[in-house]
């Protein structure tokens, strides 16, 4: 399969599958993006389990058309699944998929990062993950009229990244460690190590998810939300809307009594925590 300015590394890949089990790799010193790469690896054929891992990337993607700074030190990668669930549901598959980066990155390192809904992870108020997911379909080779709907899951980690070289609003593990001389930046073995256990705990989850639905992931994320009893200010759109954020409902929306006193859940939008 041809990829257009992106080599694949052979002993990358026999790294990463130390600790990976189950799941096809392509692994990467250097890409653009690996949701580009995944987004054509599964337009053409790539079946789900498969995952896109880079050392560094060019034109890191986040929410919203904004660039995720990608230096040296970070993990990138993206998973391709084929969710079996309604199409209405698969933003879940960011809280799911946050859940499971919180607790690989508590199993490794003991530190414990909130998620701010929908779709970040942060050590003292800073960014330290990020996830980004996105739908697409393709088609059957077998028949042009059918069509499998299959999603794209970017997560962008900072592990061992030097901080001159992240936005202000950023952190990394290595800085929140009280010893991090174990986790040197000149080795990669907490990079493979917290990809092996993410993915793990990622199909543990998702399958959870794909046959009992999101209530368990509810329940599992309720402890790792930083936000709830919280001010929050939220952006959505055009619009802005000041209250505190509450709780998150059956579908995995913020539901967050509004200082005008309406409870209103929220599909998306900007999270600030007000201090």
């Amino acid at each position: 399969m041809s990829l257009p300015n992106a080599a694949r590394d052979p002993g990358l890949e026999a790294e990463l599958a130390r600790h990976l089990d189950g799941w096809t790799i392509y692994a990467f010193q250097r890409v653009g993006s690996t949701m580009e790469i995944a987004h054509q690896l599964a337009a053409d054929g790539a079946t789900e389990g498969t995952l896109v891992w880079a050392a560094r990337q060019e034109r890191g993607r986040g929410r919203l058309g904004r660039t995720w700074e990608s230096p040296e030190g970070g993990i990138y990668l993206s998973l391709i699944v084929c969710p079996t669930r309604p199409a209405a549901e698969i933003p879940q598959l960011s809280l799911v998929t946050g859940l499971a980066t919180a607790e690989a990155i508590q199993h490794l390192t003991g530190l414990f990062p909130s998620i701010r809904w929908p779709n970040d992870l942060l050590l003292h108020g800073l960014k330290v993950a990020g996830i980004l997911t996105e739908t697409r379909s393709s088609s059957n080779t077998l028949s042009a009229i059918r069509s499998t709907l299959y999603a794209v899951i970017g997560i962008g980690i900072n592990v061992t990244t030097r901080t001159e070289e992240l936005p202000d609003s950023a952190t990394s593990l290595l800085a929140n460690l009280s010893e991090p001389s174990h986790f040197s930046p000149l080795t990669s073995h907490l990079a493979y190590s917290l990809t092996g256990v993410l993915c793990s705990r990622f199909r543990a989850w998702y399958d959870v998810w794909t046959t009992q639905g999101f209530a368990p992931i509810r329940e599992a994320l309720r402890p790792w939300i930083g936000l709830f009893g919280h001010p929050v200010h939220i952006s959505a759109g055009a619009d802005h809307f000041e209250g505190t954020a509450s709780d998150l409902d059956e579908a995995g929306r913020l539901l967050v009594r509004l200082d005008s006193g309406v409870m209103r859940q929220f599909e998306m939008g900007e999270v600030t925590l007000l201090r």
